[in-house]
């Protein structure tokens, strides 16, 4: 049986340890405490203690305690199921409303998670708009050549950097905040080079965003669904092509934050990331099974080797319109 916490602490708060432990064991009372002979091992002098005050139960001598269910697990040797069950009797608490799914007891989990890591006050530096503004507003050849419009380079305020030969791009926040630049350079032997092929221009700390959402959340509550890219580059072809419920995850693993920001949309999730991505292992696999128990999950997968295989890292939208509508219609729900 699936067992809600906050359910069992609400059975260890109301089922009266004290009373029941009273009825088979002999008390003494000392201060505000009540102490027993442990029955669990030869006890010459009483090192179990009950706690009013807590509603629980320690012994200073084996280290066995807990509440309620923990005292009829240790000194009643029942199982955890028959402890729970007994317990809530004695708690005059309904079994029905102990047992949930396995979602309802995931989200809780979560929402005690997040609960912490809001108290936590995650702040983003915020840049003035100068930061991005100072970059030189060009054409960007190799991605018009790619079918990308100037109107969507100049939409998503992609600049260069001509210094450093980058494409860079602002982040934004929900609160459409500027809060980092991020570049990519245009050196085709970068690797030669030995330079990375992203930078963000100043530190961003957690990644609890998604990329160009500030732009497109209208459209994702409008259709009820959000596609998850690995790059801006593929969010800026899918927006031209009218699928404008998209983002960037800037990467192919989400973070803790993201998971619980794509809670929180509360729509389904389509997955297209580039054909050298996995979604049967690791750590994509783990965020894919965390979310498709709270929403419904898809994934774009090229089985017909429509982009060229694993090698050629290609997105779903880097072949063109028609292929990418083949792939986006033929995604497949993750159960």
């Amino acid at each position: 049986m699936n067992f809600d916490d906050e359910v069992l602490i609400e059975i260890n708060k109301n089922a009266d340890l004290l009373s029941y432990a009273e009825q088979v064991l002999e008390l003494k009372q000392q201060g505000d405490n009540y102490f027993a002979h442990c029955p669990l091992h030869i006890d010459n002098t009483a090192s179990l203690c009950f706690s009013p005050k807590t509603n629980s139960c320690h012994c200073f001598s084996c280290g066995k305690s807990g509440g309620m269910i923990g005292y009829l697990i240790n000194f009643e040797k029942l199982s955890f199921e028959e402890a729970v069950k007994k317990a809530a009797s004695l708690a005059n608490i309904d079994m029905s409303k102990m047992c949930q799914s396995e979602t309802i007891i995931l989200l809780r989990k979560w929402q005690r998670f997040f609960q912490q890591k809001e108290k936590q006050q995650i702040v983003h530096e915020v840049l003035p708009e100068t930061a991005i503004t100072k970059f030189a507003k060009e054409q960007i050849t190799e991605w018009l050549d790619e079918g990308i419009s100037q109107e969507m380079i100049d939409l998503f305020g992609i600049r260069v950097d001509t210094i450093s030969n980058r494409i860079v791009y602002p982040v934004y926040d929900m609160n459409k905040k500027l809060i980092n630049i991020k570049g990519r350079t245009r050196y085709k032997n970068y690797k030669n080079l030995k330079l990375p092929k992203y930078i963000n221009y100043y530190s961003v700390g957690v990644m609890d965003y998604f990329q160009s959402l500030e732009l497109t959340l209208p459209y994702i509550k409008e259709k009820n669904e959000i596609i998850i890219f690995e790059s801006i580059k593929s969010v800026m072809k899918a927006y031209g092509w009218g699928y404008k419920n998209c983002v960037s995850a800037e990467k192919h693993t989400l973070t803790p934050e993201q998971i619980n920001l794509l809670i929180k949309l509360r729509v389904n999730v389509v997955f297209a990331y580039d054909t050298d991505v996995d979604y049967h292992k690791g750590e994509i696999k783990q965020n894919i099974d965390r979310l498709r128990k709270i929403t419904n999950v898809f994934i774009i997968e090229d089985y017909d080797n429509l982009l060229g295989g694993i090698e050629t890292k290609n997105a779903p939208v880097d072949c063109g319109y028609d292929i990418w509508e083949e792939l986006y219609l033929n995604k497949k729900k993750v159960v």
